[in-house]
């Protein structure tokens, strides 16, 4: 998808019709949809239930908000916390199945550096989320996982029947109450910057899509395509 500004008044949507996308400069392939200002702003508005911050996020992240309704009111609880109208942690998020991590974080390291990341959580998480509490997923497992393994052969392992619910149960849902207990959730990233102390949101990613400097680099890359000619103020160069 590229994003480009006509004029004040209106900007143009360039969608792929297939396959990756080429170089911006070549328009054959795409299909330009064309907005107002107004319906800029209307879009703007409806994603985020009539926010006052709205006029603050990129249109490509109103898109996003747009094709992905189920992470809708996740991210926007999550902004909401940034915003400063919700506290992290409270017992609507719980209710929600939700957890919100209190912290922002600038990216420590370019190209994304000086832009700023904030997690949000969604129940296809939860297996990641388990998997690092056990430290399935990088080696053998933990220390925690070891007693685990033992408490469960020692209470139902002459039960057949019942132990291997009994671990799934404390491997996913124990290991994920945890990791909410202790605020470690992890998630997908709200990626937004700071120009006068406010925050402008761009998009979400991955951690995939930020891990090591040629993902990070495309991830970058793909803000700039994105939001540049909205909020050229957060990418100087």
């Amino acid at each position: 998808m590229v994003l480009r500004r006509l004029d004040q008044c209106s900007a143009v949507i360039l969608f792929p019709l297939q396959g990756t996308m080429p170089s911006a400069s070549i328009l054959s392939g795409y299909v330009p949809i064309s907005f107002t200002s107004e319906q800029l702003a209307e879009l703007k508005s409806e994603v985020t239930h009539r926010a006052s911050y709205a006029s603050r996020i990129s249109l490509a992240f109103a898109i996003r908000l747009a094709a992905h309704p189920l992470d809708r009111l996740a991210v926007l609880r999550e902004v909401d916390v940034l915003e400063g109208y919700r506290r992290p942690g409270t017992p609507e998020d719980r209710k929600l199945e939700t957890t919100v991590d209190p912290e922002e974080k600038p990216f420590k390291y370019p190209p994304l550096a000086p832009l700023w990341h904030k997690h949000f959580f969604m129940p296809r998480n939860a297996m990641r989320n388990s998997g690092d509490r056990w430290n399935i997923a990088r080696g053998n497992g933990n220390r925690d996982l070891h007693t685990l393994l033992s408490d469960v052969a020692a209470n139902s392992g002459h039960d057949p029947a019942r132990w291997p619910g009994e671990l799934m149960h404390r491997i996913v849902v124990g290991g994920l109450q945890e990791r909410a207990d202790a605020q470690r959730l992890t998630g997908d990233w709200i990626i937004f910057g700071k120009h006068e102390g406010q925050n402008y949101y761009l998009d979400l990613a991955t951690h995939e899509e930020g891990n090591g400097p040629i993902k990070s680099a495309a991830l970058m890359q793909k803000l700039r395509t994105g939001n540049a000619w909205e909020f050229s103020f957060l990418f100087p160069d």
